[in-house]
């Protein structure tokens, strides 16, 4: 029963174990009642998905488990845990050192169950997280006689310990395990000690793992390609890349269905690499309709290599910018103008937005007059692209865009905002105005907000402190932020001064915003304005 103990640890642990009467000196233990699998579930779900959860709530949770569950719920928990993703895992490192604080009494039957008892795997467990370093490297040595798999996210949180007794015996047990591993031992294993990578001592059992991706067998490598945690998966690929262990079939499956950005990337670049230089380049075909653009963008690449360039024509119209830049190169270096390809598009009875994109991208002045008919386009990211490629090629007009800054597309308005700003000065501010009040969408108003800043100084800072008490947070926000930055950088550096109705309604504005922004900066914009207090008389 405590055989793997060592004689030294064993009479530390008695030494520290229960005696008549100690106990009685204790605190009482702080944790809940013993919770429901329910409870148990909710709070796992909270923290893995960031939503408010604590760690130290289930931590104590998992105490109370420990200390008054029922077989089949310490099942259920342990099967909860087995699940837990490598975060949780390393939180719960942290949030259960500290509830040990929390139950004394707990502790020391803990203590004494290392010793003389047959603690449950949950007990193992959270044992393994107790601030003291005999007690972690008693709960260490006792999970390396057991078998489940649940003690591997335990022994790999561990092996990257600070007390080095603790650390050497969870890496004995972990070289071990690691000798002849079973596909779901080494994932359970992988999923904690990459997350571990970056920790002082965590390097060691991340590199063996990796050894093991580069050298083990293949059933191994088939497992760590597969499993649920991102990391795993990412380090298995590029691993197995470096040694040339993937074959086409699997390099073309992660780059079509694997939930890693940099794995798809990676993958589908060796993938197309390796299609081109074999001959087979027509395989890599269905990365060109890849819901990732980096992936279309190589798959159409590798094919124009080898002189495909019919996914190039049909890449032209892509919504994606890079997609669509590597297109042209392909036809160009093919003999052929991507221009003359938009302008047909373009024409057609409704063009896809990625097509009026590119002939604003590869057009002249004369091939504006194609896009004003698509400024009512049927998709936003149509429209989008219409007042887009209108100013790319020189032409936007504000008498005609002014009038899409009430489009119901953030999209549109921020595109024809953009346009626009050249000509804000010559833009109706009393239009302009309408926009900006409260009762429109919150888009439109940002776009008439830019505008009006765009006008002068003194319109900019009139606009600021009429929204500094605004009802939606965001545009008050916004206001008050201006006005900070103009006094930091610009307000030394403005001398000219507001005059008229714009001093008068600058002066009106500051007493209105007052209460808000204080007498303090209420006298410092007025000494930059060149305004007077008013009279208290």
């Amino acid at each position: 029963m405590t055989r793997g103990l060592g004689q030294q640890l064993l009479r530390l642990l008695r030494a520290r174990a229960d005696v008549p009467g100690v106990r009685a000196y204790l605190s009482d233990d702080h944790l809940p009642d013993r919770p429901t699998a329910q409870q148990l579930r909710h709070a796992t779900a909270a923290v893995e998905s960031a939503r408010g959860g604590k760690a130290d709530e289930l931590s104590g949770l998992l105490l109370a488990v420990d200390r008054d569950g029922a077989p089949t719920l310490l099942a259920e928990t342990g099967q909860l845990l087995l699940r837990a993703s490598p975060r949780l895992w390393l939180m719960l490192d942290v949030a259960t050192r500290a509830a040990w604080w929390q139950a004394p009494r707990w502790s020391a039957v803990a203590v004494q169950r290392l010793v003389q008892g047959e603690p449950p795997l949950l007990g193992l467990t959270v044992a393994a997280f107790h601030p003291d370093g005999h007690v972690r490297e008693a709960a260490v040595a006792r999970l390396a006689e057991r078998d489940e798999t649940l003690v591997l996210p335990a022994l790999t949180l561990r092996a990257s310990d600070w007390v080095p007794q603790v650390r050497d015996r969870a890496r004995a047990a972990l070289e071990h395990r690691l000798a002849e591993p079973s596909g779901a031992a080494l994932v359970a294993a992988a999923a904690v000690a990459l997350a571990l990578r970056e920790r002082r001592e965590g390097r060691w059992l991340a590199n063996r793992i990796e050894t093991v991706f580069r050298e083990g067998p293949v059933e191994l490598l088939t497992a760590a390609l597969a499993a649920p945690d991102r990391r795993t998966r990412r380090a298995a690929h590029l691993t197995a890349l470096a040694a040339g262990r993937l074959d086409l079939a699997q390099m073309l499956h992660a780059a079509e269905h694997d939930g890693d950005l940099p794995t798809r990337i990676r993958c589908a670049e060796a993938a197309v690499r390796t299609a081109v230089t074999a001959g087979t380049a027509g395989l890599v075909r269905p990365l060109t309709s890849s819901g990732t653009a980096v992936v279309r963008a190589e798959a159409v690449h590798g094919l124009a290599r080898t002189g495909d360039i019919a996914p190039a024509i049909v890449a032209l119209a892509d919504t994606n910018p890079i997609v669509r830049a590597v297109a042209q190169a392909a036809l160009r270096r093919a003999g052929s103008e991507p221009v003359e390809q938009y302008r047909r598009l373009v024409m057609t009875s409704r063009p896809k937005p990625g097509a009026i994109a590119g002939l604003g991208e590869t057009g002249t002045a004369d091939d504006a007059k194609l896009i004003p008919s698509w400024l009512d386009h049927p998709q936003p990211r149509g429209r989008a692209e219409a007042v887009r490629a209108l100013r790319r090629l020189g032409a936007a007009d504000p008498n005609t865009l002014s009038g899409m800054l009430a489009d119901p597309s953030g999209a549109v308005t921020r595109q024809v905002t953009t346009a626009l700003r050249p000509w804000a000065s010559r833009l109706d501010p009393h239009r302009l105005r309408e926009l900006l009040t409260a009762s429109n969408p919150h888009h439109i108003r940002v776009a008439a907000y830019r505008l009006l800043h765009e006008r002068d100084t003194w319109t900019r800072l009139l606009i600021d402190l009429e929204l500094v008490a605004d009802p939606t947070p965001s545009m008050r926000n916004r206001a008050r932020s201006d006005i900070a930055t103009w006094l930091t950088y610009e307000a030394a550096t403005t001398h000219s001064m507001p005059q008229g109705h714009t001093a008068d309604a600058l002066n009106k504005q500051l007493r209105d915003a007052e209460d808000v922004l204080g007498p303090d900066r209420i006298r410092l914009l007025r000494f930059h304005f060149g305004l007077k207090a008013p009279s208290t008389a």
